[in-house]
């Protein structure tokens, strides 16, 4: 079954509705972003969380100390930078890493990771942002292709395009952050509401 991973986000009350509409993952930056986290802001967020939605910590080029922290608080941490398949191990199947794909080689990478991580995630690639491009990614480099380990669609993602991406075999969820924002780090609640709808095959809102 399809996951949805909802990014990106900084506020209880968002964080409330994700858990609501029944989202399996919630991301939370912890690096340069302006939909980035405290520490003790984490804590708070990931707080009232049910055991049956996992929270990711979203780090780019950590120290060891920081995402040995961070997984004392979250269930799992996504790499978005340039760690190394040895540095990505010493967490194993809790790790996720990202790849943000500039051209269709890009995807061989992934292999190498695959005894490393639990998951990968497929970013689309803006120079000199990590993530939360906003950018759609360009499902045709997925054309044929089959995956080493669970792998998650994310850039660009909205409720227009969400069921067109859920419908893709080659993946095992989506993961949305701009694409439900009413500016950056706050989440509009009806997007919210209308990505869900679709992404699991519902009627958009009129």
């Amino acid at each position: 079954m399809k996951k949805i991973k909802v990014c990106g986000l900084t506020r209880a009350e968002d964080v409330a509705l994700a858990v609501d509409l029944g989202a399996d993952l919630l991301g939370f930056v912890l690096a340069s972003s302006p939909r980035s986290v405290t520490l003790d802001g984490l804590g708070a967020l990931v707080a009232g969380v049910p055991a049956t939605v996992l929270t990711v910590a979203v780090v780019v080029n950590p120290e060891k100390r920081l995402a040995d922290q961070l997984l004392s608080v979250t269930d799992r941490i996504q790499f978005h930078g340039q760690e190394t398949p040895d540095f990505c191990a010493r967490y194993g199947r809790r790790a996720i890493k990202a790849f943000r794909i500039r051209a269709v080689e890009d995807l061989e990478t992934i292999s190498v990771y695959q005894s490393s991580v639990g998951a990968v995630l497929l970013d689309s690639f803006k120079e000199g942002v990590a993530g939360g491009t906003g950018e759609t990614f360009p499902w045709a480099y997925l054309r044929d292709r089959k995956f080493p380990l669970p792998t998650f669609l994310a850039g660009g993602l909205n409720p227009e395009n969400v069921a067109d991406a859920w419908s893709l075999p080659q993946i095992g969820g989506v993961d949305v952050s701009s694409g439900l924002e009413a500016s950056p780090g706050v989440k509009n609640p009806e997007l919210m509401r209308d990505f869900f709808r679709r992404a699991k095959g519902g009627p958009s809102l009129p």
